[in-house]
């Protein structure tokens, strides 16, 4: 557990479910795509309070880039909006100059189910975004 865990029951969910499920696939990560150095994130955000919204993730960052290139793409599951109704959004995006998103999850409010449905399609994508190392065209 994380400091995250002392907040929201969606976000102490989020975290013991997905973390660990993240870790797990950074070994099949770095088989895929063996010039990437991979690694599991989670931090809070907000405005009003550094406590208001939730990220969980895999970062992948590229080697030998040019330099108009993304240095990385990753797996983004965000729990927004928690003192007005939480939202779940996942998703595999590039990083700048592209902010590309590679694949989107369609999720309902807050709804795990739906999120744990989206993982597996979400990993694959975000394992074939890191072994091409660039934006799909």
């Amino acid at each position: 557990m994380t400091v995250l865990s002392h907040t929201h029951p969606l976000v102490q969910q989020l975290e013991n479910d997905l973390l660990p499920l993240f870790r797990a696939a950074l070994p099949s990560l770095a088989a895929a795509a063996p010039q990437v150095l991979a690694s599991v994130f989670a931090f809070s955000s907000g405005t009003a309070s550094a406590f208001q919204d939730y990220h969980f993730g895999i970062s992948c960052l590229l080697a030998d880039v040019p330099e108009d290139a993304p240095e990385e793409v990753a797996l983004l599951v965000s729990v927004t909006g928690l003192d007005a109704g939480a939202r779940l959004s996942a998703q595999v995006v590039w990083g700048q100059p592209s902010g590309r998103v590679e694949m989107q999850a369609e999720l309902q409010t807050d709804s795990l189910q739906a999120l744990h449905a989206a993982l597996p399609g979400l990993l694959a994508s975000l394992q074939q975004a890191a072994s091409r190392g660039r934006p799909e065209m």
